[in-house]
């Protein structure tokens, strides 16, 4: 593989995105923690929950003529704004609820009861919001699910799995971009392209809850139908999730207001903190691309973000992963195995699957939380879990998810520890 990028933040910025986050380097207790898992949802802005409690204390309905009133309707034409230029979009329609699953479910079920029998093509590492809608919805609408086998060795889907199942009876495929416990990332504009050669009519829908806070969304390369974020897992608050539909799903008979435009997606009132706090959390993004790009344009300046954001987690995972003159990496300690990462390369998000030879998995969580380190056994007692890791022939796993704000200290601290559990 291509060599992953060895080079963290210079120490400014390094420093000023330190400042910009809760509990980076504490609980909320006040005691010292390092937080490795925020593929469950991450460290949060500060200027987002500030935005959150300012939105939140204004009684003014947004609905309204008055200057307080437009000043809100701003924010919300500006969230949504925003989370189309995070994943470029030029046209369709955004839509929010309460969580990024609701609306995978209401993508999924409104695309199958407005089509024929046919079949549904998901996959065994999907999330249970787009996996379980895809059965409901096939359950109810009379459609046959077909379900793409994993790789074992990668944690991905291999694309001729999924290719295989399609027919030009396939009504949807259901693909998650990254996933929350192997890590593998998909190549979407590649995975894409090829099912519409396979079925040009198929509704793409697509989880990219995982990916969006750690690598580039393209609307445009991708060409899918529907997308759904979730701003907890991006710096932002919990509830709410945001989803993109195409023109032509979002126009689909579903759940609205009759007197709306056939597109609208939006039931009752908004709740402008919502989108504020997203717009706070693309000042945030601009704020790293700024720091290599003078660029006015925000998408540009999106863009950058991102990318450095991404090619700073590939310099953890290498850290992570090789060490460096302090400290040995996990690679080189014994009684610890790395799942999924040597057979992806650079497909490997920041996330490391990892199981120990000397202890059970969740006695390891266990020490590591006495050393002051948040990590996450994923095990297939969990309803979350259970089916993605027997796809992957593997009961439990330690999850190790830090995010692009952590340190090479930070690093060191977890493999000292890992270390140490390793040897007991």
């Amino acid at each position: 593989m291509t060599k992953r990028n060895t080079e963290f933040f210079p120490q400014e910025l390094q420093d000023k995105i330190t400042e910009k986050f809760f509990y980076l380097k504490e609980d909320a207790e006040g005691k010292e923690r390092i937080f490795f898992e925020n593929a469950g949802g991450t460290l949060r802005l500060r200027s987002a929950i500030e935005e959150q409690a300012k939105l939140s204390a204004i009684p003014d309905s947004p609905e309204r003529s008055h200057s307080i009133a437009k000043d809100i309707q701003n924010k919300i034409i500006k969230g949504k704004e925003d989370v189309n230029l995070l994943i470029n979009a030029k046209s369709g329609k955004i839509a929010a609820s309460l969580t990024a699953s609701e609306l995978m479910f209401e993508m999924i079920a409104t695309v199958a009861g407005q089509s024929n029998p046919g079949n549904i093509v998901t996959t065994a590492i999907e999330h249970p919001s787009s996996y379980d809608a895809c059965q409901f919805s096939a359950n109810k609408f009379g459609h046959e699910v077909r379900v793409a086998e994993a790789d074992k060795t990668t944690g991905s889907i291999p694309l001729e799995n999924m290719i295989d199942l399609i027919d030009e009876n396939t009504r949807i495929v259901s693909l998650i971009s990254t996933s929350n416990i192997t890590g593998a990332i998909h190549d979407m504009k590649k995975y894409t392209n090829s099912i519409r050669m396979k079925n040009p009519n198929t509704y793409i829908i697509v989880d990219a809850v995982q990916g969006a806070p750690h690598k580039m969304i393209d609307i445009q390369e991708w060409e899918v139908d529907g997308l759904n974020i979730a701003p907890y897992k991006m710096f932002g608050n919990r509830g709410v999730g945001f989803a993109w539909l195409s023109d032509g799903l979002a126009s689909l008979p579903h759940h609205r207001l009759l007197a709306t435009s056939p597109d609208e997606w939006d039931l009752g009132s908004k709740t402008p903190a919502h989108y504020a706090v997203f717009s706070k959390v693309i000042d945030y993004i601009c704020m790293i691309g700024e720091f290599y790009n003078s660029s006015p344009d925000r998408r540009e300046l999106i863009v950058e973000g991102m990318t450095r954001i991404h090619s700073q987690e590939q310099a953890i995972l290498e850290r992570l992963l090789n060490g460096s003159d302090a400290v040995e990496g996990i690679n080189d300690i014994d009684n610890v195995e790395v799942h999924f990462e040597n057979r992806n390369g650079l497909n490997q998000d920041l996330i490391l699957a990892l199981t120990f030879d000397n202890i059970s998995n969740s006695k390891a969580v266990e020490c590591y939380e006495q050393r002051s380190i948040t990590v996450f056994a994923r095990e297939d007692s969990s309803l979350y879990s259970k089916r993605i890791l027997e796809a992957v022939g593997l009961k439990s796993i330690v999850r190790v998810s830090p995010i692009h704000c952590h340190s090479a200290d930070d690093v060191d601290k977890f493999l000292i520890a890992t270390r140490e559990i390793a040897q007991m």
